[in-house]
């Protein structure tokens, strides 16, 4: 005789309040759950009734939490966190510092991942992450798949400077413009900068270098599909470097180096990662990242928090 027996090794919460992304969320929390052997649960807020259990190579159950009270939810959810598991909260709503829900499910949660572009593509959802970031003690790890999706941004901007004639103007930058389908990502990748580069939010659309007192402007233009970067423009004071995806190819971009210390153009390709591989990436993260952290204050910082 055998006997099937399943070891997980987590407990997922999916919570999601929008009704156009149920189905993304199912299909994520399906993932999750195949990827990781985990007791995963998806918090559907926008119905009062639960869903049969969901079978798959992994398992999850689908409960309608819709005009829950925190403390409800709280409740409801307290005994589905087995003891001694790590607890993974995937959160899927607009808001997160001023949701008392959220506040009643984070503190029990090893890992929160949120997508701040996700619902909206302004910056409001960024904006309350960065309120609650800024008041909450950072014990936990929270991961925001607007900012991990700028990882090949990031890598393309950082192989600019790999030439050695070239690092004079990284650190002598006078502007920045990010232009992208959602507020989100631009404010990312401009915390990101400022962090690495010991710029200060300094009024109105710009920073000042820490130590030189060097302005640097920046500008975020909405442009592209949401939740991609199209443009990143870095100026210093004699140099130009471009980088634009490739008539919408989000597989490759454009890179232009023009003014001084001009280059031939050149395509490169850019290394997208897929959703549920960031999921994946996030959660196999057992703590906060420090530069992430740092990112988020800067968005914070610009967003007025």
């Amino acid at each position: 005789m055998s006997v099937n027996v399943r070891v997980a090794t987590m407990t997922l919460l999916v919570f999601v309040e929008d009704a156009s992304l149920i189905d993304w969320a199912r299909e994520r929390a399906r993932l999750l759950a195949q990827r990781h052997a985990s007791y995963a649960f998806l918090l559907n807020a926008t119905s009062a009734t639960d869903a049969p259990a969901q079978a798959s190579d992994g398992e999850w159950v689908e409960l309608g939490v819709r005009g829950s009270t925190p403390e409800h939810l709280r409740s409801l959810v307290t005994p589905l966190l087995e003891p001694g598991m790590p607890h993974v909260l995937l959160w899927i709503a607009p808001q997160t510092a001023s949701d008392a829900r959220f506040g009643a499910l984070a503190p029990e949660m090893r890992t929160i991942l949120l997508d701040s572009s996700r619902v909206r593509d302004d910056a409001s959802s960024l904006r309350d992450l960065a309120a609650f970031h800024k008041t909450q003690p950072k014990n936990g790890a929270i991961n925001d798949l607007a900012y991990l999706r700028l990882a090949p941004w990031q890598e393309v901007v950082a192989d600019f400077f790999d030439e050695r004639d070239f690092i004079e103007d990284l650190f002598d930058l006078r502007s920045v413009t990010v232009a992208g389908g959602s507020d989100a990502e631009a404010y990312y990748l401009l915390g990101w900068l400022a962090s690495r580069l010991e710029w200060e939010c300094a009024g109105e659309r710009s920073f000042v270098h820490r130590r030189s007192g060097r302005a640097i402007a920046y500008a975020i233009e909405r442009e592209g599909q949401p939740r991609r970067v199209k443009r990143v423009v870095l100026e210093s004071h004699s140099t130009r470097f471009s980088a634009e995806l490739c008539n919408g190819d989000s597989s490759a971009v454009s890179l232009r180096v023009t003014g001084a210390k001009q280059r031939p153009s050149r395509v490169a390709p850019l290394h997208d990662v897929d959703t549920a591989s960031l999921l994946e990436r996030a959660i196999l993260r057992e703590q906060a990242d420090p530069v992430f952290c740092d990112a988020l204050d800067v968005a914070g910082c610009l967003l007025g928090t």
